[in-house]
């Protein structure tokens, strides 16, 4: 699986002109943009990043956020900050992931249903189901090559599998026994073709995102109503199926996250891309952001398999 880093990385630190501002600079933190003031960067020439949906403890680091200690999204004086840098440890160097120094942890949202279940002993080798930031491995993708964007459903990680006679679901971390009380088996049992697609392709995991009634963006589901779409089709050894056989084995569009865009990718699209009204039948609102993948499965020796997502800032602003 593809496995998300959360990293507080020891960073370049290069003050550039605000456009709206004379007290406050911009820093270019790979694809991300990060606003300050320019007073507290003067003579520093790097910095610990910290991004969005961070949280940092209860020090006097940290004081001046008051209660407000998860990191966020922010727009100062018009320029959109992603994040925040802090300065970095002494004797940090550039590339040092200064997380556990500094305490930062990553912000892991509670689910507004009853998820409670009991875990159980995993099928198969597995690992979580997460992806890295966009905007931090933008440049991972070949300038031009065709990529897939499609829409980053907010909801709960799922997977499920047919194996040694029986279905079997799993959260982001962990396989649930069977219970009609759980999130991700009530899920199942209202969307009936799950079943029957996992029963046709034994051994390969249908992996997807359960939403509804689950997260503050409910896409229209009525009381105690889920939903269910697939965005991988995986491999017991760990892989995962290309674009094109991931379509041919997945047809229908309402069993799939909805596409985006596809073409050619270009980092500028892909920011413009990550805002917009959700594609999803039924909802009134913005979508959560976007997952950007080539048609061809491939991987990187550094940042693992190139599938990564660009969430938005407007979903992320909203959030205050």
């Amino acid at each position: 699986m593809s496995l998300s880093t959360h990293r507080v990385e020891v960073v370049p630190v290069v003050l550039e002109p605000h456009p709206n501002a004379d007290t406050l600079s911009v820093v270019k933190v790979y694809g991300y943009v990060v606003v300050v003031r320019s007073v507290d960067w003067e003579g520093r020439t790097i910095g610990a990043y910290i991004p969005p949906d961070s949280v940092v403890p209860a020090t006097p680091d940290f004081a001046f956020l008051g209660e407000a200690r998860r990191i966020r999204t922010r727009r100062f004086r018009g320029v959109m900050s992603q994040g925040m840098l802090h300065p970095a440890p002494e004797g940090a160097q550039v590339g040092d992931d200064v997380a556990e120094a500094l305490g930062i942890v990553h912000y892991e949202p509670a689910l507004q249903v009853g998820t409670d279940t009991e875990a159980e002993a995993a099928p198969v080798p597995t690992t979580k189901y997460d992806i890295d930031s966009g905007y931090r491995y933008a440049a991972q993708f070949v300038p031009g090559e065709e990529i897939v964007a499609t829409e980053k459903i907010h909801g709960a990680n799922a997977t499920y599998l047919f194996h040694n006679g029986r279905m079997w679901a799993k959260s982001h971390s962990n396989w649930k026994k069977p219970d009609p009380r759980n999130l991700w088996w009530q899920c199942a049992a209202q969307n009936p073709w799950i079943d029957e697609w996992c029963r046709a392709y034994p051994d390969m995991l249908l992996c997807g995102e359960v939403f509804g009634q689950v997260q503050d963006l409910k896409y229209g589901a009525g009381k105690g109503q889920y939903f269910f779409r697939a965005f991988d089709i995986g491999r017991l050894d760990g892989t995962f199926l290309d674009r094109r056989a991931f379509e041919a084995d997945m047809p229908q569009s309402e069993r799939v996250c909805p596409v985006v865009y596809r073409g050619p990718f270009d980092l500028d699209k892909m920011r413009a891309l990550a805002d917009g009204p959700s594609l999803i039948p039924g909802a009134n609102h913005i979508r959560e952001g976007i997952v950007v993948a080539p048609v061809v499965e491939r991987y990187d020796m550094r940042a693992g398999r190139c599938k990564f997502k660009f969430v938005s800032p407007a979903y992320l602003e909203r959030q205050k």
